[in-house]
């Protein structure tokens, strides 16, 4: 499902990723770890084809990162989100998400009232973006990533702002998906014990 190889990603002077090789399959949970500064957000940028490899190449099922029908296969919840619409109310912005994803209006309220429900979402989905705080906006980043059941999630940080209850909420949720390829930039031990590979980024 996603293929990595020889990534590499300098920011002038800087370089944040060394010749990275990583593959994920269909089902498979990879952990992505290490200290900050390690890589671990601009790799999954690269996945998820929101910033382009200086070297190297990302493929998500044959389809390189970067392009329309690679975007097209990832449901991203990236670090620092800012791409909701505050002025929007979160079921509004999943709407909208859905069909930027190409589902029709009809069928993309579908899918949001199904990750609504299924998050228990009723409340947040409810409100107006810039009324809701930052664990609120995350549950919402990670409800749509879920819209349109992408074959590959790529999660940063996941949990950081999480109560118990949405954490677990979360996990369920990607429990349900055993067939979803899962990579997730984390430093939690317990989120790190659900996935069933390790990969360890040095500084």
């Amino acid at each position: 499902m996603l293929s990595i190889t020889r990534l590499s990603r300098s920011f002038g002077d800087r370089q944040a990723v060394c010749s990275l090789d990583l593959d994920v399959a269909a089902g498979e949970r990879v952990a992505l770890r290490g200290p900050n500064g390690s890589g671990k957000s601009t790799v999954l940028r690269c996945v998820a084809g929101t910033l382009s490899p200086s070297a190297g190449a990302v493929s998500v099922s044959g389809h390189a990162a970067e392009t329309v029908a690679g975007r097209a296969l990832v449901g991203a919840a990236l670090a620092l989100e800012r791409s909701l619409y505050l002025r929007l109310t979160g079921r509004d912005n999943l709407v909208l998400f859905g069909c930027l994803r190409g589902l029709p209006r009809t069928q993309s309220e579908r899918a949001v009232d199904a990750v609504v429900d299924e998050l228990e979402l009723d409340d947040i989905a409810a409100r107006r973006a810039a009324e809701c705080s930052t664990g609120m906006l995350q549950q919402l980043v990670f409800a749509r990533a879920l819209v349109g059941d992408p074959p590959l999630l790529v999660l940063d940080e996941p949990t950081r702002s999480l109560d118990e209850a949405a954490t677990a909420r979360l996990w369920g949720a990607l429990d349900r998906r055993p067939g979803r390829a899962v990579l997730i930039a984390t430093h939690r031990p317990s989120d790190m014990d659900r996935c069933g590979m390790r990969v360890d980024l040095p500084r």
